[in-house]
């Protein structure tokens, strides 16, 4: 391949770093010594350097996980262990995962399979989606924009949004075909009316309108833009982006509300009163949003509403009393934090899903996301036609 999606870390550093080129140039004849000295001095560099370094060290160590040599596989794969314990080793073996080497990538994608990280699908996907890409590239088909959302999914995978992720992949894949099945039909069409065009001309058809509808085609071969990938990828990193503030928010809620609090409306502060209702307009201005099919504008004002509403104003203000176990505050910080989930589900159901469930089951019950009542507070939302499933899911179609 002439020129990659993607240039993996691991790849960068296993080939500029002296120390880990000096490990792979003598890691398999001294693990294979029968000198116990050599060996154990090898097995002390590599988890010595690999704890310091290890996005050097593990391409090398997931580069012989298959060795041929018994004693040297079975060292090398317990090292690797070790050092894949920690989140940096983890890392490094995602990065391994996208290597140019195509024996590293199988072995990192096998070794992450078998953690439950759905690597395998992943990367037949990726390999698929970069094939799919050289041919576009070799036929001058625009490309780039599937490119960065080929690389946002590797990034979305990263941060451990695996499911998330093989959508991005597949999407990506599914683009490329149809826009080299688009350019074949062209070039096919184009090719037709080239053949017709000098018998057509002999029979006194003026053949300019003919030749300016060619050069356009050709021209559109080239040149053409599709806004189908550059809206996805808007969504994607949208996406993103709310997806690392509601962890967040989540993350501070539930470490502060131990159990799911109960509060009649009354005893609450003006400032919960506030926040509340706040986000009862911020709701309605969602239901608008989706009606209207503008996804990406949905969740600019729902992550404009945590950042301005919930951060800067309430917690900043009023988070003391969350660790006061103040049941007002309580109420309306758990009644936010759920609303959210519900509130994006239709649209991000991975994202919200997963949240729900690390976050809220065990004290809600109900099984999921789109089980659970919507919090008493916004009870408005409870038979809004615009938060189903399938209502949200003809909008996204229609969207596109």
């Amino acid at each position: 391949m002439s020129r990659g999606i993607y240039v993996s870390d691991a790849d960068v550093e296993m080939s500029k770093d002296i120390e880990s080129l000096r490990i792979d140039r003598h890691m398999v004849s001294d693990l294979s010594s029968r000198m116990p000295g050599r060996k154990r001095r090898m097995l002390d560099r590599i988890e010595e350097y690999g704890g310091k370094n290890p996005l050097a060290v593990i391409p090398i160590l997931v580069k012989h996980y298959d060795d041929e040599v018994p004693k040297v596989r079975k060292q090398v794969r317990a090292s690797l262990e070790r050092l894949t314990q920690s989140e940096l080793g983890e890392l490094a073996l995602m990065e391994c995962m996208f290597s140019r080497h195509p024996s590293i990538a199988t072995a990192a994608a096998s070794l992450l399979e078998s953690r439950g990280h759905n690597s395998v699908n992943l990367l037949s996907y990726f390999r698929q989606a970069e094939s799919l890409i050289n041919q576009a590239r070799k036929l001058d088909i625009f490309c780039k924009d599937v490119e960065e959302l080929i690389s946002d999914s590797i990034e979305t995978y990263k941060e451990g949004r695996f499911d998330q992720a093989m959508t991005n992949m597949m999407m990506a894949k599914d683009l490329l075909e149809d826009r080299l099945e688009w350019h074949g039909h062209l070039r096919g069409y184009i090719q037709d009316v080239l053949k017709l065009t000098p018998t057509l001309g002999r029979s006194g058809v003026q053949v300019d309108a003919i030749q300016d509808s060619i050069r356009n085609a050709s021209k559109a071969m080239q040149s053409r833009e599709y806004s189908d990938a550059k809206t996805l990828l808007d969504l994607r990193r949208q996406e993103t982006h709310l997806w690392k503030q509601l962890w967040s928010l989540e993350e501070f809620i539930t470490k502060r509300i131990k159990v799911k609090p109960i509060t009649e409306l009354m005893v609450l502060h003006e400032s919960d009163k506030r926040l509340l209702a706040a986000f009862n307009k911020m709701g309605g201005d969602v239901n608008e949003l989706v009606q209207e099919g503008k996804m990406i504008d949905v969740l600019k004002t729902v992550e404009e509403f945590v950042r301005d509403e919930v951060s800067t104003d309430y917690l900043s203000k009023e988070g003391k009393r969350l660790d006061t176990k103040d049941e007002a505050a309580w109420y309306a910080m758990w009644s936010v934090g759920l609303g959210l989930l519900k509130l994006v589900a239709p649209i991000t159901p991975n994202l919200s899903e997963e949240f729900y469930q690390q976050y809220y089951r065990d004290r809600e019950g109900s099984p999921s996301i789109h089980s659970v009542p919507w919090p008493e507070a916004f009870s408005q939302f409870q038979e809004a036609p615009a938060y189903t499933e399938k209502s949200a899911k003809r909008q996204r179609q229609s969207s596109k």
